[in-house]
Formats: C-alpha cells, structure tokens, sequence
C-alpha cells in the first residue's frame, strides 16, 4: 500500500487487517483515512489521517530511519468545528526508545474572521497569543478583577472540571462552594452572587425566570448560610442584571438589600439595559447571518463569562472583546464599559 502519492482508502476489512499489522489503532467514528509517504535520503515518513468525512480525527505519522530501521512518531487526536478547523489537538511525541511527550494545541476563531488565537501547552510551559489587558481593576472591597478575552476564558474554562463549573438552568441546585478555581458563564438576565471567605467561595448563577428561583426566602436562606460557612469576614460580589425584566431586576436588588441589611461587605456589578441590550454586548444580530460553523461557539454567546481563582475575579465579554481590538489594554476603563453601575 506504500505509495508516493495521497490516496483516500475507506475503512473495511482489508485496510483494518494491512492498519492492525502497523499496531495502528481506528478512532471511532472513522470511515476513512489518508495515506501519503514522503521519501527522503536518509528516511522515510509514512502520515495516515482518519476523517469523518472532512472532519480530522487522528492522525499518525511515523519517520523511519532508513539505516537503523529506528522509528519517531507523532500522534494527534483532533477536536474540529463542523467546517473542519481544528479547535483542540493533542500531540503525543514517542522517540525510537519509547519516550513519550504530550502537546496540547487550542485554537479559537472570531466571528469576525480576525486573527486566530492560539494556546499552547508543553513540557516546557504555555505560550499564546491572546489579547491580554494590562494590570488588574481593584475596586473598594478589595476584590481583583481581571479582564480578559473570551478566547483566553474557553481555554480557561477548559481546565475546569464540571463540578466546579454552575452551569444552566442556574438554580440554587447548581451552586457550589471549593477553595479551587469555579467558573460560570453566560450571564445575562441572571444575578451571580459570589460569597468568599475562609472556605474559598460559594458561587450561585440564578435566572430570574426559572420557576426554582421566585421564592426568595429559599434564596436567602442559602446565601446566610453560605455566609456563616464562610466565616465572620466574609465577603460577596455580585454580577448581572438588568432593569428591562421585572423579575431581574426585583431579584438583584432584592439580594443587594440582603447584603446590605446584613451589613455584608459586597462588590456591585449591575449590567443594565444600557450594556445588555446594546449592539456591542448582544450577539442577536449575528446569529440570522451567519452559522457557528466558522468561529468558536463561545463567540456566538452574549453574557458576561467568569472565573473565579485565588481572590481574583476574570471577566470576559463581547465588549471586552471588541476593546481589546482596538486596542484598549485599561483594565478600569475595560469594566467601566462592561457595566451600567458599579459601586464604588
């Protein structure tokens, strides 16, 4: 099957007995696979890629010495979008006595077709080029926030394990305390209430319009409690909202006023309809136009993103995005545009 040339071979019996010969695992879902050598004078490369149609899955490429026989090989499994650009690859480096070496490669396209950013990680490290915002926004409490791009926060997010993430439908039911890193994304209409202390950080994403979340006394109820765990020096954020939805905004300020009437020192971030509804903040007017099949899915999601690590608090949002682009590196002035009212 040696050939000179690239050909397309489907998976049947033949070429799974001639793959199980070169100890050649087939991903699943594989219904073909690429085939190529590339000849040179002191060696060889044999390179076979395994698609879903034109979607990469994995690829092996082998270089054969050809005096000594020895024998390097690199092994990537492909994450790609549907137009089959690769969102995610890792890398597995075997030198011809065995020893391994992983690589990790995530890539992250804009809507706006802009330059692709990239992370990548070794042995040696992690290295990106992501739009990065200079110094650190410190508000009155004390709380340290960090602005950064929504390309940075899916990469981010990705190291975060589930139980550590509040994900939808974002009742009470998914809030979860750990002195590790947390995230919650997509905040919209919703309020994030973080309460941090001596236990690290109890973190809550409520949607206004969820049935689970009308009766704000089982909220309340919650919230002193996550207080008393996090002991007498306690301290909260609180993220989201807006004043367009009754329901939104009743339960924004209805958590302000617990806090307050509790004495409860809190950080205050209220979206607003003035950012929420803005053509900057929301997405709706890409979505008729164009499909995720271009740019990462997290692009296509309006909301404030966040991660919460070590008394730092990093933000990510389409205007923090689009700031960050033209060249505003202001870490103030990033959150000033990222809020209607912030309370200093």
């Amino acid at each position: 099957m040696i050939s000179a040339t690239l050909t397309t071979k489907k998976i049947n019996s033949k070429t799974i007995s001639w793959l199980k010969q070169k100890n050649i695992d087939i991903p699943v879902g594989a219904k073909s696979f690429e085939y190529i050598v590339s000849p040179k004078l002191k060696d060889y490369t044999e390179l076979i890629t395994f698609k879903n149609k034109n979607l990469r899955l994995k690829q092996y490429k082998t270089t054969t010495n050809r005096n000594t026989q020895q024998k390097t090989v690199q092994i990537r499994e492909y994450d790609c979008l549907q137009n089959g650009k690769a969102t995610e690859i890792n890398q597995t480096n075997i030198t011809p006595d065995g020893k391994e070496t992983k690589e990790n490669w995530r890539f992250y396209y804009s809507k706006d077709k802009s330059n692709v950013r990239f992370s990548r990680k070794n042995k040696n490290g992690e290295t990106n080029n992501y739009l990065h915002s200079e110094g650190v926004f410190v508000d009155n409490e004390g709380l340290r926030i960090r602005p950064i791009s929504t390309a940075e926060y899916c990469d981010k997010r990705k190291d975060i394990n589930n139980t550590h993430f509040v994900d939808c439908p974002w009742t009470l039911q998914q809030s979860i305390t750990t002195k590790d890193v947390c995230a919650t994304d997509s905040i919209q209409e919703c309020t994030v209430v973080g309460i941090y202390g001596k236990n690290g950080l109890s973190l809550n994403h409520l949607n206004p319009n969820n049935p689970k979340n009308k009766n704000f006394d089982t909220i309340e109820t919650t919230l002193l409690e996550q207080l008393e765990q996090q002991g007498k020096n306690a301290k909260a954020f609180v993220i989201g909202a807006c004043e367009d939805d009754i329901n939104s905004n009743n339960q924004f300020n209805s958590i302000i006023d617990l806090l307050t009437t509790r004495k409860i020192p809190h950080s205050r971030f209220k979206t607003g309809d003035k950012v929420l509804y803005s053509d900057s903040f929301s997405l709706n007017k890409y979505l008729f136009k164009k499909t995720n099949t271009t740019a990462s899915p997290m692009e296509w999601q309006s909301g404030h993103h966040i991660i919460y690590n070590n008394g730092e608090l990093l933000i990510a949002n389409p205007i923090i995005d689009n700031e960050l682009k033209k060249g505003n590196t202001n870490s103030e002035d990033l959150i000033q545009k990222s809020f209607s009212y912030i309370r200093k």
